[in-house]
């Protein structure tokens, strides 16, 4: 019946970006009388099964709410629990998962993971590390994560590209929504088709905030996430069907005043400006000519003794620092464990 009913959806629009805040695994755990770790485990299990089907129906991009970073607020033991679960499964994930290999899952971690023990940055960098070449789809994990700290990382990338005179912050154009969409953790993914949250809560808990405020289906299911299956999702991607053409067109009419500014770079697989471009070569040009009546061999692309001496460059900044910026902005900010992906 399963096979039917997706085999019917495939007649319609099919979302390619789907997001999920996977809340109620404690108190389902405590509603079945197995303890909250149990809960965790079983939520797992009913993330592997609403991927395998995503996957089945074409879904390009998931992205699930693994971890906030207000988690750490929890008792010791559950932030353990959770860190443990997080090891064992990103480990399968990336070594024993067929799934991952028949539909070519990249698998991305979004979020602060600083802020996680060492062992579990050294999983997550293995996954990623894994699964990098993977371009068919992308599983991204949010952990830990809150939409305050995605957008504040973006921010961040946007001053260290007027420190670096990369971006103008005179020129509209220069600081615009599109250039800090491309500086967000999703860079690289369609928009948001729709977003779910499971428990009943109807709040989104600082998930996805951007992504979802432009033409996102959004529905709050009245059961806990390990409760939710196929046949919940079912009902909620026919009312997207219903939608799909008005959220086409709230994006197009949307990004029409967008188009003017903003320019694609097929090659980058990113949106740039046309004068972030020219500006960067300028800059480049004026720190050559400076250079060569200095009869200095600071410029931007400085050998490695002077890149790790820390020489100033005219424009005040240390080269090390400059060369830094301007490749972190040139990539939109590169994001350790959170490559870009161009989606086949």
């Amino acid at each position: 019946m399963r096979a039917v009913a997706i085999k019917a959806l495939q007649c319609g629009s099919i979302p390619q970006h789907i997001g999920l805040i996977m809340d109620g695994n404690r108190r389902y755990g405590r509603k079945v009388h197995v303890g909250n770790g149990k809960g965790y485990y079983l939520g797992y299990e009913t993330l592997e099964e609403i991927l395998a089907v995503c996957m089945e129906m074409g879904v390009k991009v998931v992205t699930v709410y693994a971890f906030s970073i207000e988690n750490f607020k929890r008792p010791a033991d559950q932030v353990e629990t959770l860190m443990e679960l997080a090891k064992t499964k990103l480990a399968e994930l990336c070594e024993h998962s067929e799934l991952v290999r028949q539909y070519g899952i990249g698998i991305r971690v979004l979020g602060d993971t600083s802020l996680l023990p060492e062992d579990v940055r050294q999983v997550i960098r293995k996954a990623v590390d894994l699964t990098k070449k993977n371009n068919r789809a992308i599983l991204n994990m949010c952990f830990p994560y809150t939409s305050r700290e995605e957008l504040t990382m973006a921010t961040r990338s946007l001053v260290s590209g007027i420190e670096a005179h990369d971006l103008n912050p005179r020129q509209v154009s220069d600081i615009s929504t599109s250039v800090l969409e491309q500086s967000l953790y999703t860079r690289s993914c369609p928009p948001m088709d729709i977003l779910i949250r499971t428990s009943g809560e109807i709040r989104l808990s600082d998930f996805m905030l951007w992504q979802s405020s432009r033409a996102c289906h959004v529905e709050f299911v009245d059961c806990f996430w390990p409760e939710f299956t196929f046949w919940k999702l079912l009902p909620i991607l026919l009312r997207y069907q219903l939608r799909a053409i008005s959220i086409a067109q709230s994006r197009r009419e949307y990004s029409r005043g967008e188009v003017a500014e903003d320019d694609v770079n097929g090659d980058e697989g990113v949106l740039l400006n046309t004068d972030i471009g020219n500006a960067r070569q300028t800059a480049l040009e004026q720190d050559q000519e400076m250079s060569r009546r200095n009869s200095s061999e600071s410029t931007l692309m400085t050998s490695e003794t002077d890149k790790t001496a820390g020489v100033e460059s005219p424009c005040g900044l240390t080269l090390e620092k400059k060369q830094r910026v301007i490749s972190f902005l040139h990539h939109r900010g590169y994001i350790p464990n959170c490559p870009i992906v161009h989606l086949q």
